[in-house]
């Protein structure tokens, strides 16, 4: 399967410029599925804007799946009256379903828990196939954490893709949290074997920066492609089962020690 992953620069709280910008991609792009980062649709740092532009950005959802094959990308959903979850659209070939944020950052920058609902494990982790590719997607915060991504890879994922809204944090020699990212799709790619995609948005958002930088590490934990800082960028790549058979053969992730989440829950 080949994959493009869309860094770009969402207008925070313009569902109407943000829906062209994804449908213009969508138009062009040669791949099999493209990737957005997370909350395409509306802009990450809304606040109180959440609860203005959340139906507008649901109504934008059926023109994307009517005009892609395979796209992922951020929006709000409300799941009940009055109840959002920040969700992602998995849409393939006209038919289209949600996952949901498990974890909400709510530290520093971060407000998440004020606006909304966080995922349910027991019914939100979702394994989806397109070009026989098995696949699952987790959505930023939720790759700091062990869980989410294990538990996709132990379902059958080949391949986990993380759309995400990555703002600026240390400067040093280079971007400190691009390090950290890195690192982190790294690690995922080389415990379960499977392919790690990022895709981070790009630009200013109320006093937020947001720095791209958008990568993807193969099962072997190499960095296949790497897109720009600070500018909208496309990239692809191909997904290549033949890569996370080889990896897997040399991996005891399959043995999965329950009882380690067993002592976990009791700390």
């Amino acid at each position: 399967m080949d994959i493009e992953l869309a860094q770009i620069r969402p207008k925070l709280g313009d569902v109407e410029y943000n829906l062209e910008e994804h449908l213009e991609i969508l138009q062009t792009s040669s791949a099999d599925c493209v990737i957005f980062p997370e909350l395409s649709l509306t802009g990450y740092v809304l606040r109180d804007l959440v609860y203005e532009v959340f139906k507008e950005a649901e109504k934008a959802v059926t023109k994307i799946v009517d005009n892609s094959k395979c796209a992922i990308f951020g929006t709000i959903k409300e799941v009940r009256p009055g109840i959002l979850r920040n969700s992602a659209v998995i849409s393939i070939e006209g038919n289209y379903d949600y996952i949901y944020k498990f974890y909400l950052p709510t530290y520093g920058l971060f407000e998440e828990r004020r606006y909304f609902q966080p995922g349910d494990p027991l019914s939100d982790v979702k394994i989806f196939k397109y070009k026989g590719i098995n696949f699952g997607v987790v959505i930023c915060e939720d790759a700091w954490h062990p869980e989410p991504i294990e538990a996709l890879a132990l379902k059958g994922a080949d391949a986990v893709f993380i759309p995400a809204s990555s703002p600026m944090r240390r400067l040093e020699e280079n971007l400190l949290i691009e390090n950290n990212w890195e690192s982190l799709i790294k690690a995922h790619s080389l415990m379960y074997g499977i392919w790690t995609a990022f895709v981070n948005a790009v630009g200013s958002q109320e006093e937020e920066y947001f720095w791209g930088g958008s990568m993807v590490s193969s099962p072997q934990g190499t960095i296949k492609v790497k897109a720009k800082k600070f500018e909208e960028d496309r990239i692809f790549t191909k997904i290549d089962l033949e890569d996370v058979r080889k990896a897997r053969f040399f991996s005891s992730f399959r043995d999965h020690n329950r009882d380690f989440h067993r002592l976990l829950s009791n700390l």
